[in-house]
C-alpha cells in the first residue's frame, strides 16, 4: 500500500471517528434527589414547583439540553455515598460552601435559607427557652445532658454549627435516626413521641409536618449572628473522573447566572417554602444572591472596556 493511500486512509478514518468519539464524551448529570419533604416533592396540582429543590433540577435540564440528564431517588445517606464513590452525580439541594470538600464541589449560591432552629414539642420547648434562652443558646443546649437530642444519621448544618456539634461531641451522644425512607417525617414522629427531646432543621420543615399532619412541633430561634447566612447550591461528585464537577459546574453557573436565579418563576418556587417561617427571604435573596451577579456583571463590562495595553 503506498504512503499516499495509507495517508488519505488515515484522514477518513479520523473523520469518521471523530462524532464518535465526541458522542463518547457527552456530559451527564445523574441528578439525585431523595424523599426527604418537603424538599423533594411530586409536582401536582397541589405543589405545581414541587417541593423547595424540584424546580431548580428541572430548569437546569431544560436550560442544557447538551448534557444528558438522569434523575435518581435514593435514601440521603445512599446519596452522600454515591457522590463519595465517584459518580457523575450531583444535588440541586446542598448547602453552599466556598472551598470543595471531598465529596462534592460547588456552584454559586443559589438561594438563601432561613437560619437553623431547635425543634421541639410545646412542653420541652418551654423547658428548654426557659433553661438556655430564647433565642436559645445553642452550646448551652447541646451541652446539656438532661436533653436527649435526634438527628438524621447523614444530616450537616454548614460549618458554623458543624463546629459547634464537634466540640461539643453532639454527633458521639446523638439519639441518630436513619435516612431511610421519608427521614423528616420519621424524625418529628419521634420527637412528637418522646424518643427525643429535640432537633435541629430549617423551620420549613416544621411548617410543613405541622400542615399536613395537624401537629404542633414548635420552632425556636436559635442565637446565631445574622452574617452566618446559609446558602443553598448545586454540588456535584468531586471525585468523579476526568476534572467531572469543574466542568458540569462551569456550564451550569453560566445558566445560573444568565437565566435561572433571576427568573420569577424560580424565585417563586423558593419563596412559596421559604417565606413562611423567613419574611426576610425576597430582601435577602435580592442582597446576597442577585446583586452579586450584578457586580460580576458591570465589573465584567469594565475590564472589556479598558484600552488595550500599548506595546513596549
Amino acid at each position: 500500500m503506498s504512503k499516499y493511500v495509507k495517508q488519505v486512509l488515515c484522514i477518513v478514518t479520523g473523520i469518521l471517528l471523530t462524532p464518535i468519539t465526541c458522542a463518547s464524551e457527552q456530559l451527564s448529570i445523574t441528578w439525585l434527589e431523595n424523599d426527604g419533604k418537603p424538599f423533594y416533592i411530586e409536582k401536582s396540582q397541589a405543589n405545581p414547583y414541587g417541593g423547595l429543590c424540584n424546580e431548580i433540577t428541572d430548569m437546569l435540564i431544560e436550560a442544557l439540553p447538551e448534557i444528558k440528564h438522569t434523575k435518581v431517588m435514593l435514601p440521603q445517606k445512599r446519596g452522600s455515598k454515591y457522590l463519595d464513590e465517584g459518580h457523575m452525580a450531583c444535588y440541586a439541594c446542598m448547602i453552599h460552601r466556598e472551598e470543595k470538600t471531598n465529596r462534592a464541589t460547588y456552584s454559586i449560591p443559589t438561594t438563601v435559607y432561613p437560619p437553623f432552629s431547635v425543634l421541639s414539642t410545646p412542653d420541652t420547648a418551654v423547658k428548654i427557652t426557659q433553661k438556655h434562652g430564647n433565642p436559645v443558646s445553642l452550646i448551652s443546649l447541646l451541652t446539656d445532658a438532661n436533653f436527649i437530642y435526634g438527628q438524621n444519621d447523614a444530616r450537616k448544618f454548614g460549618n458554623l454549627i458543624d463546629t459547634i456539634a464537634i466540640n461539643t461531641k453532639l454527633y458521639e451522644s446523638a439519639a441518630l435516626s436513619s435516612t431511610g425512607s421519608n427521614a423528616n417525617y420519621a424524625l418529628l414522629s419521634q420527637l412528637e413521641h418522646g424518643y427525643i427531646d429535640y432537633t435541629i432543621e430549617y423551620p420549613f420543615v416544621a411548617d410543613y409536618y405541622n400542615q399536613t399532619n395537624q401537629k404542633n412541633i414548635q420552632k425556636l430561634a436559635v442565637n446565631i449572628p445574622e452574617k452566618n447566612m446559609i446558602f443553598g447550591a448545586i454540588g456535584c461528585s468531586s471525585s468523579a473522573p476526568n476534572n467531572y464537577a469543574e466542568k458540569v459546574l462551569a456550564k451550569i453557573n453560566t445558566v445560573l447566572k444568565n437565566k435561572i436565579l433571576a427568573d420569577e418563576k424560580y424565585q417563586l418556587s423558593q419563596r412559596i417554602w421559604l417565606e413562611q417561617s423567613f419574611p426576610e427571604f425576597s430582601s435577602h435573596y435580592q442582597r446576597y444572591i442577585l446583586e452579586p451577579l450584578n457586580v460580576i456583571a458591570t465589573d465584567g463590562l469594565k475590564e472589556s472596556a479598558q484600552p488595550p495595553a500599548k506595546s513596549p
